[in-house]
């Protein structure tokens, strides 16, 4: 069975995770913890959520640095089976990960959405028809309903009427290009896309506002077409990679942690930039500052976890990227350098507000 990036596994001892990535290690499914019992670890800094008749914490990666610290710790102790350790690096970044034999269910976002749509219209809340609009519009595209899935509380039945967001996720890398190019030429009398306003509030949250230029971040990410309001509700469409399709596969490289620096360079391909993890391939990388060790190599790719930075540039484009600086072994095929951007342990030390990708305006 292939584990789709966005779907959902609840597990035998109850935490509820999404899948994070299309490449996992064997018996083992790379996630992000999203809810959490609190019957074993608990923090009044996370957020609570009543969910499947249990308290749980909502797992916030953008906490006090210390307070999150603290509570990863706790993780690692009272869940140390979903700790994973990888032997490709020769120093493992933290990854989570469910072993397969304690996976309880795992929810399809396609089978999710294919279920909903046979739906009779009358047993829908204004919620459900608000997704089942928006669906029917995106078939407009050409694209088929296998194509699409529904994910995160809609999928798995806890979501808040007039609250909680849409999130949409489309099965292949040129489908969803082909979606976007589709958003960009049509409209419909229930979509609007977000405003310059709305994006600088949201430009005010996590560390956005302590890296970018206001006016270039704003710019563009306004010209996304994957993130609007459809009846008001805001809407997120994602991108997965099919199996067929992923740009790297898991197992095929070894990875050597050199430092930490930033360069610039200029975008050639972001066709990549639309999963996760993401990849920007670059050109004529020069060195900025940093980790001396890193200074005079040539930096072929940025290789980024988190969604802040999908389709955030193109090619041509001129970009500073600051990040872990790996040498990356292939099994066939030379060795290359790249940077990585949001591995999760960044999220516990200073390197969440340093690491970045970020357009530059010369």
């Amino acid at each position: 069975m292939h584990f789709h990036e966005s779907s959902i596994i609840t597990t035998i001892d109850g935490l509820h995770c999404q899948v994070y990535g299309n490449q996992h290690p064997d018996g083992k499914i790379l996630v992000k913890p999203k809810y959490i019992p609190t019957n074993k670890i608990s923090s009044d800094s996370l957020p609570y959520r009543f969910i499947s008749g249990r308290k749980m914490n909502r797992l916030d990666l953008w906490i006090d640095k210390d307070k999150l610290k603290s509570y990863i710790d706790a993780f690692s102790k009272s869940y140390s089976e979903y700790i994973f350790k990888s032997r490709l690096h020769e120093k493992s970044p933290l990854f989570f990960a469910v072993p397969r034999k304690n996976i309880e269910r795992v929810y399809s976002p396609r089978e999710g959405l294919s279920d909903l749509m046979s739906m009779p219209g009358k047993d829908l809340d204004e919620h459900l028809r608000t997704v089942v609009e928006l669906i029917l519009f995106l078939l407009k595209s050409n694209l088929k309903l296998k194509d699409f899935g529904v994910t995160y509380s809609t999928l798995m039945g806890h979501y808040s009427p007039n609250m909680s967001d849409i999130n949409i996720v489309v099965y292949g890398k040129r489908k969803f290009w082909d979606l976007m190019e589709f958003l960009d030429k049509n409209g419909h009398k229930d979509l609007r896309w977000k405003s310059y306003e709305e994006w600088g509030e949201f430009y005010k949250k996590r560390n956005r506002y302590v890296i970018h230029k206001k006016e270039i971040y704003i710019r563009n990410m306004h010209r996304k077409k994957s993130e609007g309001f459809f009846r008001k509700t805001l809407f997120i469409i994602f991108a997965v990679e099919n199996e067929d399709e992923a740009w790297f596969k898991w197992g095929e490289e070894k990875y050597k942690r050199l430092g930490v620096a930033r360069f610039k360079a200029v975008v050639d391909d972001n066709k990549d930039s639309i999963v996760r993890p993401g990849c920007y391939k670059i050109s004529g990388s020069k060195f900025i500052d940093g980790d001396t060790a890193c200074k005079g190599l040539q930096i072929s790719k940025i290789v980024f976890y988190s969604r802040d930075y999908c389709m955030l540039a193109y090619p041509g484009e001129k970009i500073k990227a600051s990040g872990i600086v790996e040498e990356v072994t292939p099994k066939s095929g030379k060795i290359y350098h790249r940077i990585v951007i949001g591995y999760f342990d960044s999220y516990l030390n200073g390197r969440r507000d340093n690491e970045y990708i970020k357009i530059l305006d010369d």
